[in-house]
């Protein structure tokens, strides 16, 4: 399989407010997650940038993603892999998750977008190993164990990226695959979502569209 072209552009604003899409711009879904968050997720989030260092840390967690992304998308372009002291825990839980299971990669960091108010990133689309359909696969990285509430949040993240991925290239994934790194760890935390999970979450986000909307 290979994604076609949409026959136009879209483009993360430099500002990183939004994507340029064919109906003006739009909100990430990452920025409609946050602003969608429960009070109790906001608040516990508002108190860990109150500690100090926390914005530091944040940066830190920002940079150490894009890099670990980096890798993972050379890795699976065959390309070399670069090494780092302090991140390198986290690509090396992945890789041998990867190695096992991504058997053809079709697509990696493409934008998306949808009529519906809501645009991103995807991070991969590819063949696995145990299911004859194509899946949707999102990197994340992370020190501790991460909260029901929050790996909830990137379930709804991955469904987003799969309806969007419907509207702008015509490629429906039967299954969404979350897999967070962790840095001292053999392996990654992995979650799988079939169809039916992903289009319950479809529904969730898109209440959460509006919601973001009418605020």
């Amino acid at each position: 399989m290979k994604l076609q072209s949409p026959g136009y552009e879209i483009h993360r604003r430099e500002d990183r407010t939004g994507y340029e899409t064919p109906q003006g711009t739009m909100p990430s879904v990452t920025t409609i997650l946050g602003a969608t968050s429960s009070p109790e997720s906001k608040a516990r989030l508002e108190a860990w940038l109150a500690r100090p260092g926390a914005a530091a840390e944040s940066a830190r967690a920002c940079k150490r993603g894009s890099w670990v992304h980096e890798q993972l998308e050379n890795h699976l372009s065959g390309l070399p892999v670069k090494r780092h002291l302090a991140f390198g825990g986290y690509l090396n839980s992945m890789l041998p998750w990867v190695e096992a299971n991504i058997i053809e990669p079709i697509a990696m960091e493409l934008p998306i977008w949808h009529p519906a108010g809501f645009s991103g990133t995807f991070d991969l689309l590819a063949y696995t190993d145990d299911s004859p359909h194509v899946t949707i696969v999102d990197w994340k990285t992370s020190k501790r164990p991460r909260s029901a509430d929050l790996v909830e949040n990137y379930a709804q993240q991955l469904s987003a990226y799969r309806l969007g991925l419907t509207h702008t290239y015509g490629v429906t994934p039967m299954r969404g695959i979350l897999v967070i790194g962790r840095p001292a760890a053999s392996k990654p935390d992995v979650w799988i979502y079939e169809a039916d999970e992903l289009d319950m979450r479809e529904e969730l986000f898109l209440q959460r569209v509006t919601d973001f909307q009418t605020q």
